[in-house]
């Protein structure tokens, strides 16, 4: 089997490198052995132009999410299904400072289009807080666990994905192509979020893992259904379910099972947020794949040129993999170049 592309990992990175290729009409085969606490299967799927701390712009926003609503539109076609909720982030500003620190910000010429000119008030009564919440505009939810098991699915039925620990051992290097197993691909990417620490291609590279924790609750009769910031997200799931989260832990990363600790926190914050009873359903752990320089990773192998990488997402994967799958295509097929802040150039064997 002859291929563009071998891709190895189906998270959302992966996912949406994968779709960028059948957009431009290329062929892949994915490798993916399926796990159900992957960091892309455990995320809340938010995407916003902010960053929610001091209402400031991430790297690149402005065109992540121009590319974002025209992926997005033509995925959804795809699979004739809707995967995005893009009904804004309301985000409680408790203080005057907070409340006066949105309002100057608002006027930004860069940020006027992502935030409100004007504070909101929830009517529901099972808030706490009714008043005083500054709407982000240009965000939202992805439903990620359906759109990569919708996906997934697509990819079994057409022969593109097996289902399978990649094996670094079966994988050879021709002139022009890389061979693995039975596959004979022009490119292979690595897409494998924190199991980049496993790869011995890229094992060079250190990888800042946060990991994270989350809450699905049942709150029957809460009747929420916009998405609220005040310290943690809290997103409205449907049928009285809700999520929220998620934690930040920078030490614990060989321990995935769910802490006491963490689940205090977001309990004490949910429990400042409403007023009706809950019960928490389940609680997630996942690892968030980082950087130390906060920035992703993007470009081809040191020796191997057609050999490249998609990994580094931290929070902001939903926004991120499919601008950064745009922008390596676009430099392979039309040699348009991408940022340095992104390219893996900047790591060394010796760095």
């Amino acid at each position: 089997m002859k291929v563009d592309f071998l891709i190895v990992g189906q998270g959302i990175a992966g996912t949406s490198f994968a779709f960028e290729l059948l957009r431009r009409n290329k062929s892949f085969i994915i490798i993916d052995n399926y796990i159900s606490n992957s960091p892309s299967r455990v995320a809340l799927g938010i995407y916003n132009p902010l960053i929610l701390k001091w209402f400031t712009k991430p790297w690149f926003v402005d065109e992540q999410l121009k590319h974002f609503y025209s992926f997005y539109q033509d995925f959804n076609k795809f699979l004739n299904q809707e995967y995005v909720y893009d009904i804004g982030i309301y985000k409680l500003l408790k203080t005057s400072y907070d409340q006066n620190n949105w309002l100057t910000k608002s006027t930004s010429d860069s940020r006027k289009q992502y935030m409100s000119p004007e504070l909101y008030s929830i009517n529901n009564d099972n808030l706490i807080n009714k008043e005083f919440y500054g709407l982000v505009k240009s965000a939202g939810r992805v439903n990620v666990p359906l759109l990569l098991e919708s996906f997934r699915h697509f990819c079994i039925a057409s022969n593109k994905l097996i289902q399978e620990v990649f094996d670094y051992n079966e994988l050879s290097f021709k002139e022009d192509f890389v061979k693995f197993k039975d596959i004979e691909a022009k490119n292979i990417i690595f897409c494998q979020g924190p199991n980049l620490k496993s790869n011995p291609f890229f094992n060079y590279i250190n990888l800042n893992p946060t990991k994270g924790e989350l809450l699905k609750i049942y709150c029957k009769g809460l009747e929420l259904k916009k998405i609220f910031h005040s310290k943690f997200l809290f997103i409205p799931l449907g049928a009285d379910y809700y999520s929220i989260g998620a934690t930040y832990d920078w030490e614990n990363l060989n321990d995935m099972s769910p802490t006491v600790e963490a689940q205090k926190k977001m309990a004490n914050q949910l429990d400042q947020l409403i007023n009706l009873p809950y019960t928490i359903i389940e609680q997630k752990v996942g690892l968030r794949p980082s950087t130390l320089d906060r920035r992703p990773l993007l470009g081809s192998h040191l020796k191997y040129k057609n050999m490249y990488i998609l990994n580094g997402l931290g929070t902001r994967g939903i926004l991120l993999a499919p601008y950064l799958s745009k922008c390596l295509l676009d430099n392979i097929y039309l040699g348009i170049p991408f940022s340095s802040e992104v390219n893996v150039s900047r790591f060394s064997r010796n760095s």
